[in-house]
């Protein structure tokens, strides 16, 4: 989702590239059929770049679980360095992370943000693929001016959105803005504790706080789904705005009210499990969160060294650097 109430102070890092993080690459889906996620990112404009296929001893030195190989396919929006990453586990009948019928569950991520210049002309496209968007839309008005949001529930629970609005509004937020669709451009999380992910984020994987805003709006509640009024504060994370980020939003719900599914976030469980992060030095996230480096070929980047890092927000981020040469 893109950036509504300003708060200036947030942007005084947008050009500064952190020393551990050089830039998004962009979501992982945990996919129980392949070719239907293929067909779903397809239709964002999306186009295969490599797949391969992973051994039982290389998917556990990977995700950490046994018994279960793996195959997986990368996508890109062509002219940029930015996609998405398909992972189909052995066992493509575990469980959904996500459950439709409760769109305001916590502590996992949730959605896949892209940039609609033309909103009616994107779902008109888009469904024609065969894939159907929610009927409520939101449309709600903002300091910065007036946003419209459109989602669509795919293949697993992966939900992705269309956000449109006057063009001057995305001039800085997304890279592709000529075509139907933008480069996935944000990945967001409803989360329960919004400091403990942040912390996180900046402390193991160097990123800051580019953007900040605040919503409530009718219409966004009806489209998420939430029987209660959300009184939404989110913060875009990453390393700028113009390319993909992460949104952390904290949806000002009521104590009980939001469940947690960080522990169905977890492969080979079936949804949008993480996202690909391209860092100076694996090693020095590894370092930061515990956990080991694996040497592998990864689809569409080639041989890279790489680490897996659960956050708190039930999103397993796989930094990864590419080897040289």
């Amino acid at each position: 989702m893109t950036g509504l109430a300003r708060d200036d102070a947030t942007y005084a890092a947008d050009d500064r590239r952190t020393p551990e993080t050089l830039s998004i690459h962009g979501p992982i889906v945990s996919s129980g059929d392949l070719d239907a996620h293929i067909a779903l990112f397809s239709a964002f404009g999306l186009v295969e770049v490599g797949r391969c296929e992973r051994s039982t001893s290389e998917t556990k030195a990977i995700w950490g679980i046994d018994g279960q190989g793996s195959a997986e396919v990368t996508l890109r929006t062509p002219d940029t360095d930015f996609g998405v990453r398909l992972v189909h586990f052995d066992s493509s009948g575990a469980e959904q992370i996500r459950d439709p019928a409760r769109g305001s569950d916590g502590d996992a991520l949730k959605v896949i943000d892209f940039y609609a210049p033309d909103l009616p002309a994107a779902i008109r496209a888009i469904e024609a693929k065969g894939f159907a968007f929610k009927p409520e839309t939101a449309d709600y008005e903002t300091p910065e001016g007036r946003y419209q949001e459109a989602h669509l529930w795919g293949p697993d629970g992966v939900v992705c959105a269309l956000i449109s609005g006057d063009p001057h509004l995305f001039g800085d937020l997304a890279t592709i803005r000529d075509r139907l669709v933008s480069e996935p451009q944000s990945i967001s999380s409803p989360v329960r504790d919004a400091g403990g992910t942040l912390d996180f984020l900046e402390r193991v994987l160097g990123l800051r706080v580019i953007h900040r805003y605040g919503l409530e709006d009718a219409s966004f509640d009806a489209m998420v789904g939430a029987t209660d009024t959300l009184r939404l504060r989110a913060w875009n994370v990453g390393v700028r705005k113009c390319e993909p980020y992460f949104g952390i939003i904290d949806y000002g719900l009521p104590p009980g009210v939001q469940a947690s599914l960080h522990e169905m976030s977890r492969p080979p469980h079936r949804g949008l499990l993480g996202a690909t992060i391209l860092v100076q030095d694996v090693a020095a996230v590894a370092r930061a969160a515990g956990t080991g480096i694996v040497r592998a070929v990864v689809p569409g980047l080639g041989l890279c060294a790489l680490t897996t890092v659960w956050g708190p927000n039930g999103a397993w981020y796989q930094a990864v650097t590419r080897a040289a040469g």
